[in-house]
């Protein structure tokens, strides 16, 4: 069990961080976000506690980038810490926009105690999830750049002279190219990478027997599943994909359908929306089932929902079994 508790305010060049061994909030200072911060940062707690640093737990928001560099500090110090879901600090009381970073440390710090029993620190992703991870959001950037050139004209063509617009879609041509280019290359360098993990390698051609998940789904499952070791079940990961529908109300009163959560991974949703529509086209045994429940007069949302979760059982079946 931790007994000394340490609540940090990350930002892009600072740290807030407050501490406590109970109920009292202790505003420990300020420090720079850097390794050489981060080691004033303990050297300075260390003199407000004797707790040894095996019973620390130190907790802070999940900021993106700024946040990451922190936690790879931390774990190799042997500290435990938690990279909490913005969503769930968000709702503290307390923490609203206008508030200073001083108060959201302490905060933190006291989340982090009144959890304690049930709070589990962040394991680091292993170097390979990792890449995996940042040649995705890479490969996300440059898809979404695309997307947005395709339609860029479009909007402003009748702003443009012929001779002016020819140039521009020789420009927004090019430009499209290239960006299919470094998409080619980081989709290759990511097949290399499943490629020399044997696990990882092992796992992509369980879950890509499974008809309608491709390589692109298959690589996001691995990424946010940790290789199928972050979540224990696959209603668990459906859920963080915001495919699991819970009902709606309170005191044993239903209100209303079923509806799924509004805070999920969207782009896991999205690409297993595409799965589930070449299942259906591909699968006889899901195309089979998809036709019975229209004709049940099922709403294609919901039964298009539950080829997804078809899917994800599947996966992780497939990989697990």
């Amino acid at each position: 069990m931790y007994t000394f508790f340490v609540g940090v305010d990350v930002s892009k060049a600072w740290i807030d961080v407050s501490c406590s061994e109970g109920m009292a909030v202790h505003y420990a200072g300020q420090f720079n976000n850097s390794m050489a911060g981060f080691k004033r940062m303990i050297a300075h707690l260390k003199k407000s506690t004797m707790v040894d640093l095996s019973d620390w737990f130190v907790c802070f928001e999940n900021t993106g980038t700024y946040s990451k560099l922190l936690l790879q500090w931390l774990c190799s110090q042997g500290i435990a810490c938690r990279e909490e879901d913005p969503s769930i600090l968000a709702k503290l009381p307390g923490i609203r926009r206008g508030k200073s970073d001083k108060m959201d440390a302490g905060f933190i710090c006291q989340y982090a105690y009144e959890k304690r029993e049930k709070i589990k620190p962040t394991l680091l992703a292993p170097p390979a999830i990792t890449e995996l991870k940042k040649l995705l959001s890479r490969r996300n950037l440059h898809i979404r750049q695309c997307a947005a050139l395709k339609t860029s004209l479009k909007e402003h063509r009748a702003e443009f002279g012929a001779d002016l617009l020819k140039q521009l879609d020789q420009q927004n041509d090019l430009l499209i190219l290239k960006h299919q280019e470094c998409i080619s290359f980081i989709e290759n360098r990511i097949e290399e990478l499943i490629l020399s993990d044997d696990e990882m390698k092992k796992n992509s051609t369980l879950s890509q027997s499974v008809i309608g998940v491709g390589p692109v789904i298959t690589w996001y499952m691995i990424a946010t599943t940790g290789n199928f070791k972050n979540f224990e079940t696959s209603r668990r990961f459906s859920s963080y994909g915001g495919m699991a529908p819970f009902p709606r109300g309170s005191s044993g009163i239903k209100k209303g359908r079923n509806r799924v959560s509004p805070k999920a991974n969207k782009q896991i949703k999205a690409l297993l929306s595409n799965g589930a529509l070449s299942a259906i086209h591909h699968d006889p045994e899901i195309r089979k089932y998809y036709k019975r429940r229209i004709a049940e007069g099922k709403m294609e949302g919901v039964v298009l929902n539950n080829v997804k979760n078809k899917l994800v059982a599947r996966g992780f079946a497939a990989v697990h079994r």
